[in-house]
């Protein structure tokens, strides 16, 4: 059932859960944007120019294995990834999702868990 959410005039865009995936049923979704950074420096060490290039989002996506055939559940490293969380925002606006690395996890007493580890560039879009 769904939460019933009740927001301020001040607080109306708020946003509770995750998107449902498919293949998982999804405990956390993290998308962190990045860029490298160059400094350039004076004879006294004092910087004096800064580029930030290489753009880029880390996604990481954490669940319950939910029949690993289909949607995150096919995820594998080097493999494009299409997601139905949000990839799109924080200076990162397009591009592809390739997948880095995945991790499932048994114990004895808890349910199979499932995490995918992935990197979205801008410039490239399969």
């Amino acid at each position: 059932m769904p939460a019933t959410v009740i927001t301020s005039s001040s607080s109306a865009a708020v946003v509770f859960g995750c998107t449902a995936e498919t293949g998982i049923i999804i405990n956390s979704f993290t998308r962190t944007t990045s860029r490298e950074k160059v400094e350039l420096t004076n004879d006294q060490g004092d910087v004096v120019a800064v580029a930030f290039h290489k753009p880029m989002a880390s996604i990481t996506i954490e669940g319950v294995a939910n029949g690993l055939t289909t949607g995150i559940g096919l995820a594998a490293p080097g493999v494009l990834l299409s997601i139905n969380n949000t990839t799109s925002a924080n200076g990162i606006t397009s591009g592809s999702v390739m997948v880095d690395s995945t991790t499932r996890s048994q114990t004895s007493q808890d349910f199979a868990s499932f995490s995918v580890e992935a990197s979205q560039y801008p410039l490239i879009v399969a």
